[in-house]
């Protein structure tokens, strides 16, 4: 809302003025004072305010967290969902976290290939897998981060085994301890819960084609 202030023109008096000048230090004075009910300088947060509108919001200063403007929504930190539901109307959930390398002999070099470390949950939702060597690639499997899922795709013509195997402990697998695909077109997908006691293990959820031994 805009406020007004009495002009003091060149040929007012300035003693003659004082009642104008002081009334208006006032109207602006009350006028600050509104807004520092919103806005504090010497805090910089803004507070209480019933509507925000703009055209683009952006969250950090030197590393940005979260950016919205007339075109895209974007989150650049961890989401986490209390207490509520995440409801998709109209939409889809898209994934693309796609390693762009795939696990395969060439990647190997004769090694196994380990997903993840020992102090670092695996970075990726999806894995492709191919092996067109004559021995088989393996693959160490760390601990996830429970509720976290990954799928292993053997998307390569190779038709040599991929096997996946826990690098420590916590893959659950019933009657063995290996996870072998040969085939393009193969797939599991493993979901990471809660062993009871707060750490996570690696359960099969899902997948075509794959072995167990």
């Amino acid at each position: 809302m805009a406020i007004s202030v009495t002009e003091i023109l060149g040929t007012d008096s300035l003693s003659g003025s004082r009642i104008v000048i002081n009334d208006n230090f006032n109207i602006l004075a009350s006028e600050i004072n509104s807004m520092e009910t919103y806005f504090s300088p010497s805090a910089g947060t803004i507070t209480n305010l019933q509507n925000l509108q703009t055209e683009a919001l952006r969250v950090g200063l030197s590393t940005v967290r979260l950016d919205i403007n007339a075109s895209t929504f974007d989150i650049i930190a961890n989401v986490n969902v209390e207490g509520g539901d995440v409801n998709l109307n109209g939409g889809g959930l898209t994934r693309n976290n796609i390693d762009p390398q795939t696990l395969d002999d060439v990647f190997a070099s004769g090694a196994p290939i380990t997903v993840g470390t020992s102090t670092a949950i695996p970075p990726y939702t999806v894995e492709r897998v191919d092996n067109g060597g004559t021995g088989p690639v393996t693959i160490q499997l760390n601990h996830g981060k429970i509720g976290q899922e990954i799928f292993f795709m053997y998307s390569g013509t190779g038709g040599g085994d991929v096997d996946i195997v826990a690098a420590i402990d916590g893959l659950v697998l019933p009657g063995g301890n290996t996870i072998t695909m040969n085939q393009q077109g193969q797939s599991v997908h493993l979901l990471c819960i809660d062993d009871g006691t707060g750490n996570g293990d690696w359960y099969i959820a899902g997948g075509t084609g794959y072995t167990i031994s």
